[in-house]
Protein backbone atom coordinates (compact mmCIF):
# COMPACT_ATOMS: atom_id res chain seq x y z
CA UNK A 1 0.00 0.00 0.00
CA UNK A 2 1.63 3.50 -1.01
CA UNK A 3 1.26 6.40 1.47
CA UNK A 4 -1.40 7.96 -1.09
CA UNK A 5 -3.31 4.88 -0.54
CA UNK A 6 -2.87 5.11 3.31
CA UNK A 7 -4.05 8.43 3.46
CA UNK A 8 -7.49 8.22 1.09
CA UNK A 9 -10.77 8.10 3.39
CA UNK A 10 -12.65 5.01 2.43
CA UNK A 11 -16.39 5.34 2.54
CA UNK A 12 -18.80 3.02 2.63
CA UNK A 13 -22.31 3.61 2.09
CA UNK A 14 -25.56 1.49 1.91
CA UNK A 15 -26.84 0.48 -1.73
CA UNK A 16 -30.28 -0.24 -1.65
CA UNK A 17 -31.57 0.56 -5.51
CA UNK A 18 -29.30 1.46 -8.61
CA UNK A 19 -30.39 4.85 -8.06
CA UNK A 20 -27.87 5.53 -5.17
CA UNK A 21 -24.74 4.08 -7.21
CA UNK A 22 -25.87 6.42 -10.21
CA UNK A 23 -26.12 9.68 -7.93
CA UNK A 24 -22.53 8.61 -6.38
CA UNK A 25 -21.33 8.21 -9.72
CA UNK A 26 -23.07 11.38 -10.82
CA UNK A 27 -21.16 13.60 -8.30
CA UNK A 28 -17.60 11.64 -8.74
CA UNK A 29 -18.25 12.33 -12.58
CA UNK A 30 -18.80 16.51 -12.10
CA UNK A 31 -16.37 16.43 -9.19
CA UNK A 32 -13.90 14.95 -12.34
CA UNK A 33 -15.39 17.86 -14.67
CA UNK A 34 -15.98 15.57 -17.17
CA UNK A 35 -19.05 15.28 -19.37
CA UNK A 36 -21.16 11.96 -20.14
CA UNK A 37 -19.67 11.98 -23.26
CA UNK A 38 -16.09 11.64 -22.03
CA UNK A 39 -16.93 9.39 -19.20
CA UNK A 40 -18.18 6.74 -21.72
CA UNK A 41 -15.19 7.37 -23.75
CA UNK A 42 -13.15 6.58 -20.33
CA UNK A 43 -15.14 3.27 -19.68
CA UNK A 44 -15.66 2.03 -23.16
CA UNK A 45 -19.29 2.28 -23.06
CA UNK A 46 -21.72 4.33 -24.82
CA UNK A 47 -23.22 7.99 -23.54
CA UNK A 48 -26.55 6.37 -23.21
CA UNK A 49 -25.52 3.72 -20.68
CA UNK A 50 -23.62 6.58 -18.80
CA UNK A 51 -26.85 8.46 -18.64
CA UNK A 52 -29.42 5.77 -18.26
CA UNK A 53 -26.83 4.78 -15.23
CA UNK A 54 -26.67 7.77 -13.62
CA UNK A 55 -30.11 8.23 -13.80
CA UNK A 56 -30.94 4.56 -11.70
CA UNK A 57 -32.31 2.59 -14.78
CA UNK A 58 -33.67 -0.67 -12.37
CA UNK A 59 -32.17 -2.77 -15.80
CA UNK A 60 -28.39 -2.09 -15.82
CA UNK A 61 -26.25 -4.63 -17.40
CA UNK A 62 -24.73 -5.62 -13.69
CA UNK A 63 -20.91 -6.14 -15.93
CA UNK A 64 -21.01 -2.79 -17.56
CA UNK A 65 -22.35 -1.37 -14.23
CA UNK A 66 -19.13 -3.11 -12.22
CA UNK A 67 -16.96 -2.07 -15.29
CA UNK A 68 -18.10 2.04 -15.11
CA UNK A 69 -17.55 1.87 -11.11
CA UNK A 70 -14.28 0.48 -11.48
CA UNK A 71 -13.41 2.75 -13.83
CA UNK A 72 -14.00 5.63 -11.59
CA UNK A 73 -12.49 4.37 -8.20
CA UNK A 74 -15.25 2.35 -6.68
CA UNK A 75 -15.61 -0.59 -5.09
CA UNK A 76 -18.64 -2.85 -4.84
CA UNK A 77 -18.99 -4.44 -1.57
CA UNK A 78 -21.55 -6.96 -0.22
CA UNK A 79 -21.81 -7.93 3.26
CA UNK A 80 -24.50 -10.07 5.21
CA UNK A 81 -27.45 -8.05 6.40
Amino acid sequence: MTKTERNIEKIWIDVFDLKSIGAMLRAKRKQMKITQRDAAGLCNVGIRFISDLENGKPTMHFDKTLKVLRSFGFILGMREK
